[in-house]
This record gives C-alpha cells, sequence and structure tokens, in this order.
C-alpha cells in the first residue's frame, strides 16, 4: 500500500481558492470515458492509467461503499509478486501514464520503465456488453520469470465463482470462506459482513473468474493456464478480501515465462457484462447461473 498522506491546514486567498477548484474540476475531466451502448467505461491517466469505473447503464461495478487509498479500480502489477514485494511499483500501479492513442471506444496509453519493465495498456469497448483490455509488458532487463497480472476491486456484497484445478487451490493468507463443488471454486459475501481479510489461489480450468453482483454478471475471460505454467507462488486466478474496507480483489494471471532484454509479453483479458435473469438463483452450486455464464463466454467468442 502507498505511504499514508500527511495533512495540513492551508489558508488561501480567493484568487488562490479559485485556482484550486479550476484544478479540481481539471482533474476530473482528465478522466478518459470510452462507451458503446449501455456499457462505459472510465480511465485516470495520471493515476497508473487505472480504470475506475465500469458501468452497465447507471450501475457501477466498481464502487465501493468505503473506497481507501490506493485500493480502488482496475489496476496491473508484475508477477510473481516476489519481483517487487510491497508496495507495488508505482510507475506501474499509480503514476501517470501517457495517452499514445484515443478514440470514442479505444485508449492507448504507456508509463515509464521501473523494475525492469515498462507497461502499456489498451482498453477498447467492442459492444454493450463487452470490452477488451490489452496489455504489454516490455522488458529493459532479462527475467527468468514474469507474468502479467490484472487486479480489479469490487464491493464485497456478492458472488465470486470459477472452475478449478481442486488441488491447486490454497489459502495463501489469512481465512477465505469458499466452498469446492464439483470443481467450481465459489466465493458467497453478505453485505455488511464482519471484515476478515483473506486470499485464496487457484489454477483455473477454463480460462474465466466470474463476479455476480448487484443484478449484474461481470466476467474476466483470459487465454487458459496450465498448472504447471502458473508464476511461483501465485495462481492464475487470486481472490482478495480486505481486512479494512469492504472490497475483494478479482485477479487474474497470465501464464509465466522467460522475458529477455528488449522482448515483450503481450496478454489480454475479455471482459464481459450482462444483467442476471431474475429466475436465476445466485448461490454456491446453481447450475442455472453456471449455465448462464458458459452461454456468454460461447456468444463473446463467436466471429
Amino acid at each position: 500500500m502507498l505511504a499514508p498522506r500527511k495533512s495540513f491546514t492551508l489558508i488561501f486567498s480567493a484568487p488562490c481558492l479559485t485556482a484550486l477548484l479550476f484544478s479540481a474540476t481539471a482533474l476530473a475531466e482528465d478522466l478518459v470515458r470510452l462507451g458503446k451502448g449501455s456499457l462505459s467505461i472510465a480511465l485516470d491517466p495520471n493515476y497508473g492509467g487505472r480504470i475506475t469505473e465500469l458501468r452497465l447503464g447507471d450501475k457501477d461495478l466498481l464502487e465501493l461503499p468505503e473506497p481507501g487509498g490506493n485500493n480502488f479500480g482496475s489496476t496491473f502489477w508484475l508477477s510473481p509478486q516476489s519481483l517487487w514485494n510491497w508496495p507495488p511499483v508505482e510507475a506501474h500501479d499509480s503514476a501517470p501514464y501517457r495517452i499514445s492513442e484515443q478514440g470514442e471506444h479505444r485508449v492507448s496509453l504507456a508509463g515509464e520503465y521501473a523494475a525492469g519493465a515498462r507497461v502499456h495498456k489498451t482498453v477498447i469497448v467492442n459492444g454493450a456488453n463487452s470490452a477488451r483490455v490489452q496489455y504489454r509488458i516490455d522488458a529493459e532487463k532479462d527475467f527468468p520469470e514474469i507474468a502479467a497480472w490484472e487486479i480489479t476491486r469490487v464491493p464485497n456484497r456478492g458472488l465470486a465463482f470459477a472452475p478449478v484445478t481442486t488441488d491447486t487451490v490454497k489459502t495463501v493468507r489469512g481465512q477465505m470462506a469458499y466452498q469446492l463443488e464439483d470443481d467450481i471454486l465459489w466465493l458467497p459475501m453478505a453485505a455488511n459482513a464482519p471484515l476478515v481479510e483473506g486470499k485464496v489461489i487457484a489454477n483455473g480450468t477454463e480460462g474465466w473468474l466470474a463476479y455476480a453482483v448487484d443484478g449484474l454478471l461481470y466476467l474476466k475471460v483470459y487465454p487458459k493456464v496450465a498448472p504447471g505454467e502458473m508464476a511461483t507462488g501465485e495462481g492464475d486466478i487470486e481472490l482478495y478480501l480486505s481486512g479494512e474496507k469492504p472490497y475483494l480483489e478479482l485477479e487474474v494471471q497470465s501464464a509465466a515465462r522467460n522475458l529477455l532484454t528488449g522482448e515483450v509479453l503481450d496478454w489480454t483479458v475479455d471482459w464481459l457484462v450482462h444483467p442476471i435473469p431474475d429466475d436465476i438463483e445466485l448461490r454456491p452450486g446453481s447450475a442455472a447461473l453456471l449455465e448462464f455464464t458458459r452461454q456468454q463466454i460461447e456468444l463473446a467468442s463467436r466471429p
């Protein structure tokens, strides 16, 4: 986590106050907004090129009830975490990114080199229910092992689930009240439940991680990773619950590989967002929810 910001008491003259208000407005207007139909995405190029909003209609899947510090939105890190330990590399996570291309439905931007790598992001809104997030890592040094890692914070009052290789499921931090049923990992959460920190990692068998909340299904679809291709100490699916704020991290990773100086690692995650039919029961083990989820992935994969 970033170090806490210090607080100061300042007194401004009227002209200074006007200038400050103008600056705050300008920063808000610096958000890049993409949209098509009822789907819209906002990014902040001044804060790590971070995705700060994911809306279907008037519902924002990334809106947290108690945002705090640096833990909000969707960001990107290098994997395994042993490459940088903690906190995340600012140039990849929270420092300004430069925009190289921008349109109504697409934006490309890149950070600066740090920890031996530079991160590029391209976000494309494809349709009223789908977007694509493309990442590229440029290597400035040799990496014997490296993978791409997408981290998205969502409110912790829904149901996360994914098909997994059962023997790869591990709680690596705190406590996680997940359930395993027929090779599906389920993590149900109740609004206003006591906050308990925990993290579970796993190998996904179908290349997707889903989250159902507020009547919406949010899907991350990514290239499948074999158990032996996961970064050391990591999973290609990871779920982290904060013990301090009411949010869940939905994390997916690429296969790990060797990356030499001057080489690049390209990786893509498709985001799908759909309203869930009222007759589908949202509970662990729901066959109807699994069927609906797989149908959306199949439909999105068609030319």
